[in-house]
């Protein structure tokens, strides 16, 4: 009895304690359930994604593989006939694909640049697109009628004759602009006439100097013009070809020269892009000033 009556007393005590603790708070207002998000079906999905990724699409095809849009149908084409098409059937056409992108190239880059290299001028049609396009294709099939090092040979010999006579043309310009009233010439071969003799200061090796300036071929053409850019071009003496280097630190601030530039004081046997090799070059500078 002594243990019944300790347990009851102990559960009386608890619910006083229940009873004398704080009240309970008020229940808050349920919130209403949010709308469950709902699954897309998977063709409404697809298609919606395809819609999604069209606009980044076009401007790939715009800047990246160069489609007009005028052209977009084609590629429109391409996509549905792909659906439909084998992995070997793809790699074909991809194939087919790769060849018509280097046949643009070889018409717009390749055959200029060839004739270039080979005659001086771009638009020449001494390399023939249609004669091209056959060897390259005889080659890649193992047709050629030509081994691989003859037909370097036959091109080699091509390029020499061009260089050649390029170097006999600087050659004969510079011995016959020699003898101009006004031309002077320098123990390195620099040939040079004062249009207008500056009292400023000479410029060293490491002075910066601010110019205006033209550069052309001894055919009459510019490849390069400060004066066409409409601003002047900043560097030191030492940045630049050989002819420049000597011509500058002889040149007082406020000279204007002409200048006949040999092409080992130029560009050298190889030029660049817009320079052929072996090319004597005529500048016009104007040293506006030079830098403390």
């Amino acid at each position: 009895m002594k243990v019944i009556h300790v347990l009851i007393l102990s559960l009386v005590a608890v619910g006083v304690c229940s009873a004398a603790g704080p009240r309970k708070k008020k229940a808050a207002a349920p919130q209403p359930v949010s709308e469950k998000v709902q699954p897309v079906p998977a063709d409404t999905f697809s298609y919606a994604m395809g819609v999604a990724q069209s606009q980044g699409l076009r401007v790939y095809l715009q800047q990246r593989e160069g489609v007009d849009s005028a052209h977009v149908a084609f590629v429109v084409k391409a996509l549905a006939d792909a659906a439909q098409m084998s992995e070997e059937q793809m790699q074909q056409s991809l194939a087919y694909a790769a060849g018509l992108r280097i046949a643009l190239m070889n018409r717009l880059q390749v055959i200029p640049t060839l004739n270039q290299q080979a005659t001086g001028k771009r638009d020449t049609t001494y390399t023939d697109l249609a004669i091209f396009t056959r060897g390259l294709t005889d080659a890649l099939t193992g047709a050629a009628k030509l081994k691989a090092d003859s037909a370097m040979a036959i091109v080699d010999r091509q390029m020499k004759f061009y260089q050649a006579q390029l170097k006999e043309r600087s050659a004969a310009f510079l011995a016959e602009n020699a003898k101009r009233e006004g031309v002077k010439t320098t123990a390195s071969g620099l040939q040079y006439r004062v249009i207008k003799q500056g009292t400023g200061p000479v410029a060293t090796d490491t002075t910066a100097v601010d110019v205006h300036y033209e550069g052309k071929l001894i055919d009459g053409t510019v490849f390069d013009s400060s004066y066409r850019r409409g601003k002047p071009a900043t560097f030191r003496p030492n940045q630049v070809i050989k002819g420049w280097t000597e011509a500058l630190k002889m040149m007082p601030e406020g000279s204007v020269y002409e200048l006949y530039i040999p092409y080992n004081l130029g560009y050298g046997e190889r030029g660049t892009q817009n320079i052929p090799p072996y090319s004597t070059l005529i500048f016009k500078v104007e040293l506006l000033k030079v830098k403390p």
